[in-house]
């Protein structure tokens, strides 16, 4: 989708957890939301029932963008689990907890752009974003990780045409990027992230994307338009 305008809000927490889906024994996460916690959180602050969610917000009609604002953190907090799959007085044997070292990402900060192609849902979301209201709670990504949100407004984008060099601010899909300009003070990651599920739940696409940690612009040739937000000074593309 090629947006127009866009919907900015930042999104920001003490804490979050996006469990990557390789790690089973002790729970590692993305240093960034995934393109489906993103549409969870809108989601939920619309309402959606999660049974149908993921494929409201498939690739043909919606766009998101996510830049990094704050660096990222990382920190493990032990849990100690209780195990009570066959007896409830399990809850109180000591000798059955199972402490587990988790990942969480501490003092997070993201700004989300969005537009979808569905006017109802577009006008929707901008005027829960305005008042600050939400239908379920958000959280960033376990419940244990509340969320709040703030509403930046809607702007209007300016097109960069593909094979323009410029400095991106946002997360970068890497199989687009056409040439890297790479700089010292950079500190870049590349990870591979789910990008689309269906109502099922079964991903249907992982996208390896690149960003830089602590939220600096990244020097580079995208294969696609970016897109200019002048208010803001941001230039964004979508993952």
């Amino acid at each position: 989708m090629n947006p127009s305008k866009i919907l900015c809000f930042e999104l920001f927490g003490d804490y979050a957890q996006f469990r990557k889906f390789f790690a089973n024994m002790s729970p590692l996460s993305f240093s960034i939301p995934p393109r489906t916690v993103i549409t969870g959180i809108i989601g939920a602050i619309l309402g959606i029932d999660k049974q149908v969610n993921p494929e409201t917000f498939d690739e043909s009609n919606s766009f998101l963008a996510l830049r990094i604002i704050l660096p990222v953190k990382k920190t493990k907090i032990a849990h100690n689990y209780i195990k009570t799959n066959t007896s409830l007085r399990q809850v109180y044997d000591f000798k059955e907890h199972k402490p587990t070292n988790i990942e969480f990402l501490k003092d997070v900060r993201y700004r989300i752009y969005f537009s979808c192609s569905e006017q109802d849902i577009y006008n929707k979301l901008k005027e829960l974003l305005a008042s600050h209201c939400c239908y379920y709670t958000v959280s960033l990504g376990i419940s244990g990780c509340l969320a709040n949100f703030e509403y930046l407004g809607e702007f209007e984008v300016e097109v960069n045409p593909s094979g323009s060099r410029c400095k991106v601010n946002t997360v970068i899909p890497f199989s687009l990027i056409q040439e890297i300009f790479l700089e010292d003070t950079l500190n870049l990651q590349k990870v591979v992230i789910p990008a689309f599920m269906n109502n099922q739940r079964e991903v249907l696409k992982y996208e390896v994307v690149l960003f830089e940690q602590n939220g600096a612009p990244i020097d580079v040739i995208v294969k696609d338009n970016t897109y200019l937000v002048r208010e803001l000074q941001d230039i964004i593309h979508g993952f």
